[in-house]
């Protein structure tokens, strides 16, 4: 081959790369992380509103990083660069839900059936979020778990110093008994609430009854007479 038809080689390869260069740039871009900030935040949601959705479906352990990905319409590697790894990833799911509810249940301090109000907000946000109660029992209860500390930071921690408070507000208004223990009525109301999600196998198989037992507003009152009926000054 002469000098001249290398050189025209050359340029014709040259030319070729220039020309997909901002092609593979576009579609690189497009799977990968976008520069607009807008879309970075979007991508974000996307994967965290899938990884609810998910953990409703199957346990923490067997989500994986490319099912994530793949129903989230994003590049399975943002979930490195935007939260490192997948236990990052439920890490900021748990942080956000914890402050959006416990943002939300500030307002029951200011109503005026407190104890009723709070038991329908939780069974709400259990019914509606059922990961919530899968954390709990695949993982909070396991021995070791990647995400137990995370969630005991973020909701169980968090209410122990909630739901005493609120417990001693209807104490100090004499709506309660004044010779109990917040925490321990506290814990009480919790476990009242949070078993019937928890145990949800012996619930429906022995007890027959049914998730959307859980649902009705026969359910609330259940769990409000009975609380109240060992901590209520009418029933000293």
């Amino acid at each position: 081959m002469t000098e001249s038809t290398e050189n025209m080689t050359k340029n014709t390869t040259e030319e070729n790369i220039k020309m997909d260069k901002p092609e593979q740039k576009e579609a690189k871009q497009s799977r990968g992380r976008p520069v607009d900030k807008d879309k970075q935040v979007e991508q974000k949601q996307k994967l965290l509103k899938v990884a609810a959705e998910l953990l409703s479906e199957k346990s923490y352990k067997s989500v994986t990083i490319r099912e994530l990905g793949d129903r989230a319409g994003v590049n399975s590697a943002m979930i490195r660069y935007y939260f490192e790894n997948k236990e990052g990833l439920f890490t900021a799911l748990l942080s956000q839900m914890s402050s959006e509810h416990f943002e939300k249940m500030q307002s029951l301090t200011k109503s005026d059936d407190p104890i009723k109000d709070f038991i329908r907000f939780m069974l709400q946000m259990l019914n509606q979020n059922s990961g919530l109660a899968r954390i709990i029992h695949d993982e909070i209860l396991a021995e070791e778990s990647a995400l137990k500390a995370a969630f005991l930071e973020r909701f169980p921690k968090r209410m122990a110093t909630f739901l005493p408070n609120l417990i001693e507000q209807q104490i100090q208004q004499k709506k309660f008994r004044d010779d109990i223990n917040p925490k321990y009525a506290a814990f009480s109301l919790m476990g009242l609430i949070v078993t019937p999600f928890m145990a949800a196998p012996i619930r429906e198989e022995a007890w027959k009854i049914s998730a959307d037992e859980l649902k009705e507003p026969q359910w609330v009152e259940h769990l409000y007479r009975t609380f109240m009926y060992g901590y209520s000054r009418e029933n000293r």
